[in-house]
């Protein structure tokens, strides 16, 4: 009754004091509603691993956007939550109609219509909308919520956003069709002070999908299995730039190429063997380093008025203990590089691939730079980063691997160069290091790998052994078996098929035998046994008998017949291997490789290497007799630890395929075999039948 009488004197030409009085507060009551709205969903959206509580936090501010859109006239509600996806070209469409109306209002601002003193209007009242924050609490309750379709949901509310805002922008500008002179008294209307322009241009904006709404979007989506989530991320993307080229410089929190967006768009990305990934992931690594590494930018965290949260992982905040940010917030970019490096480091020996996971550590150098000392003006240095970046060894040693599996003989050099860079930066102070990591013990181990490309072998060596040296002689790494073990390594690659290599790991592994701060590893005694096997010597009983010893010495160390903790897979294919050299006598051979063949399957060691050396050394009517046919053993395989046979299957060594699931005693195959013969016989008929 109350509102019913409002309505009617503000027709009237006077206004009496109690209309003004309720009008006041009904407008006082959407206020409070709204802040009421806001309170709600800022602390339901706040708490943790709890779906309900983020459902309750979308539902409330879905209300409360359908409030304020159906309180004007011929105005549809918001679209529905479940909303399959955003249409790209509608939302660039609608921004590209909205942003011109905001700028036509400034222009306006001043021009007031009809004369207030002959005619007192009561102001149309609408609840006033939800702010960025509002919308950033529910967008941020799906980031951290473990739900099925958040990257989904995520692209509804921005799309509602942008309703909202298109909502208040056509309502209020007189280029719309729909306008009356009558909406001039609209509560939207009223100047806000200070600002020098209008309420509803203030809801426009807030409205509008800034850059870090995409970018949590995208968070969304980086963290899901969909399918077509890299899709989604892709058009996020475009619409982001369209939205930057529209409200760039007119509507504050939009940027283009925003280091928030770019960030969750490149650890998004999963396999660079996908030629459209890997040209994504170094575009938008180009993009993000220009960004934060470009002085015009500068402005950027200045104007960022929105506290970042603790949790959030690609920024930090310096804290006096109050909760209040002190001075300037910078990004963490640090993942994202690495994560370019990583997804590098998965095509080992792909051309060219080094060189670019070396030109992305050369970017992170030059973030530090800029993190350490400023942006570079005419006078110097100057002004606060917008990055701050830590360069740890593991990044380092991603690329040092990429060197060890490069088949080009200059990468053997520059391994050895970045690691001299980090055995500099370790006699350094901290200040003084420039961001270079020190190394560890990996560092070591894939800068000696990687001179197995040089064609000298001579100063291959010596550099290996130089290297040793070198990290026998660091304070802050201690003496590692496994940097031992990969020279030993290197020695095999080198020296494979010549006399002196047998000498050379006899003359190693006697000087480790005397140290006392590092002993050989089963892994060092399986290496010099490989040694010992690719070598062509004429004294065949010496090295059989060396072989022998150091094998011994491995079966020694095992606790029982069954256990697998110093033997391996690999130093049974080289045991045998040794027998299958230098053994003269056929029977004597074929004897002990029988004998080796069955104590690796007992230990579980039937690799691929070891199932064809027994292969080659027995007929094939023992090799059916001992091993059956179809697929093997579990008990046989089970800690086969080498790359190469790690999924071997089958006796004829093949990991599978048509006909691998024949049958065999002791296992049920539940009337597969007579389906499975069933089956071929009439594909066959049917082939038959179409050949006559």
């Amino acid at each position: 009754q109350a509102y019913l009488e409002l309505v009617g004197s503000s027709n009237s030409t006077t206004v009496d004091d109690n209309a003004k009085a309720l009008h006041n507060d009904w407008k006082q009551s959407e206020e409070q509603l709204s802040h009421a709205y806001s309170q709600a969903i800022k602390y339901t959206s706040r708490i943790l691993k709890n779906p309900k509580a983020t459902q309750t936090a979308e539902r409330l501010l879905l209300e409360w956007m359908d409030r304020f859109t159906q309180s004007f006239d011929n105005m549809d509600g918001t679209a529905s939550p479940d909303t399959v996806y955003m249409n790209k070209k509608r939302m660039i469409r609608t921004i590209n109609k909205i942003v011109p109306r905001l700028n036509g209002s400034c222009a306006s601002k001043n021009n007031e219509v009809a004369n207030n003193d002959e005619k007192v209007v009561l102001p149309k009242i609408h609840i006033p909308p939800p702010t960025e924050k509002d919308y950033l609490n529910v967008l941020r309750a799906y980031s951290i919520s473990k739900a099925k379709r958040k990257g989904q949901q995520c692209e509804a509310l921005l799309s509602n956003m942008l309703e909202v805002a298109k909502t208040a922008a056509f309502h209020y500008s007189k280029e719309d069709r729909s306008w009356t002179e009558d909406r001039v008294h609209d509560v939207g209307m009223e100047m806000i002070d200070g600002d020098g322009e209008r309420r509803w241009t203030g809801w426009v904006k807030e409205s509008i999908p800034k850059s870090k709404a995409f970018s949590i979007a995208i968070k969304c989506y980086a963290g899901t299995t969909q399918t077509e989530s890299l899709e989604r991320i892709i058009l996020l993307n475009h619409i982001h730039d369209e939205f930057a080229k529209c409200c760039l410089q007119k509507i504050q929190g939009v940027y283009n190429d925003d280091p928030y967006v770019l960030f969750h768009s490149i650890k998004s990305l999963k396999n660079f063997q996908v030629e459209q990934e890997r040209e994504l992931g170094m575009k938008w690594i180009q993009k993000l380093h220009k960004f934060v590494t470009s002085h015009e930018n500068i402005g950027y965290l200045v104007n960022k008025t929105e506290l970042v949260e603790h949790d959030d992982d690609e920024s930090e905040e310096q804290d006096d203990g109050s909760g209040k940010p002190i001075g300037q917030t910078t990004i963490d970019v640090t993942s994202a590089y690495t994560t370019v490096i990583r997804l590098l480091a998965k095509l080992r020996g792909t051309k060219g691939v080094a060189n670019d996971a070396r030109n992305i550590l050369d970017l992170m150098h030059q973030v530090q730079t800029i993190n350490e000392h400023g942006f570079k003006v005419e006078e110097g240095f100057g002004h606060e980063p917008i990055a701050s970046i830590d360069i740890r060894s593991n990044a380092y040693n991603l690329v040092l691997g990429l060197y060890r599996d490069s088949k080009d003989e200059k990468d053997s050099m520059k391994a050895v160069n970045l690691l001299q860079k980090m055995v500099d930066a370790g006699s350094k102070s901290l200040s003084e290091r420039n961001g270079v990591p020190i190394p560890n013990e990996q560092s070591f181990e894939y800068a000696i790998l990687a001179l197995s490309h040089m064609t000298d072998r001579k100063k291959a060596m010596q550099v290996a052994e130089l290297l040793l040296t070198l990290m026998e002689g660091q304070d802050f790494i201690e003496p590692s078996i496994a940097v031992h073990n990969a020279f030993l390594k290197l020695c095999n690659n080198l020296l494979h098929g010549t006399p002196e290599l047998f000498d050379k790991a006899q003359e190693f592994l006697g000087k480790l035998k005397q140290r006392h701060d590092v002993s050989p590893s089963p892994e060092t005694l399986a290496l010099v046994i490989k040694a010992c096997s690719v070598s062509e010597r004429e004294d065949n009983e010496e090295v059989l008998a060396t072989a022998t010893e150091i094998f011994s010495q491995l079966v020694a160390q095992e606790v029982t017949e069954n256990s697998a903790l110093a033997l391996t897979d690999g130093a049974y294919f080289h045991m045998m291997k040794c027998v299958h050299n230098y053994v003269g006598s056929e029977d004597v051979k074929k004897e002990r490789i029988e004998d080796l063949f069955s104590e690796a399957c007992q230990r579980g060691m039937c690799s691929a290497n070891v199932l064809s050396i027994f292969r080659n050394s027995v007929s094939d009517e023992e090799y059916r007799l001992t091993v059956g046919r179809g697929r093997l053993a579990d008990k046989w395989i089970q800690n086969v630890t080498s790359p190469l046979a790690q999924k071997v299957r089958y006796t004829d060594g093949s990991k599978g395929g048509r006909g691998k699931h024949a049958q065999r005693k002791g296992k049920s195959t539940s009337g597969w075999v007579k389906k499975q013969k069933l089956r071929e016989a009439t594909m066959e008929a049917r082939r038959k039948g179409k050949q006559a």
